[in-house]
């Protein structure tokens, strides 16, 4: 006798594992987990969105644009306080530059000064002292 199978028994079943976590049962009902499957959907489809949404005709968004606009006409955008180039520190900086572009070299920090070899004294006599006199003075108590 040959053993025949049913076509059912072929495919395999799908075993279902529960996995044991650590603490409180999750309630899948729970509006909380709810939530957090909804921005776990979100996420995976990439519609989920943080912080406040964009108000298009605020003034920020203005701004903004205005912005955006200058850098795309001028390739870029200036910050800050313009320099005065003929400033005493602009005029160095370009000197500084001008050398660096010859291939002069620019040294940095303070010149060097040739160390003094600092005088000997004699050594006194170990019979002489020296005396010295120490005045304390009163502090003078403040009045309240």
């Amino acid at each position: 006798m040959s053993k025949t199978k049913n076509s059912q028994s072929e495919t395999p079943t799908q075993v279902e594992t529960q996995e044991k976590s650590i603490g409180r049962k999750i309630d899948p009902t729970s509006k909380r987990q709810i939530e957090l499957a909804k921005k776990a959907e979100a996420k995976a489809n990439g519609t989920f969105k943080k912080g406040r949404p964009i108000i298009g005709t605020s003034k920020r968004q203005e701004t903004l644009a205005k912005r955006q606009s200058k850098i795309e006409a001028y390739g870029s955008l200036k910050k800050g306080r313009p320099s005065n180039e003929s400033s005493k520190r602009q005029i160095a900086l370009t000197a500084k530059a001008a050398k660096l572009a010859e291939g002069i070299e620019v040294k940095k920090g303070r010149p060097k000064v040739e160390k003094v070899e600092a005088v000997t004294a004699e050594p006194i006599a170990a019979e002489t002292t020296i005396e010295v006199i120490v005045e304390k003075t009163a502090k003078a108590k403040r009045k309240k």
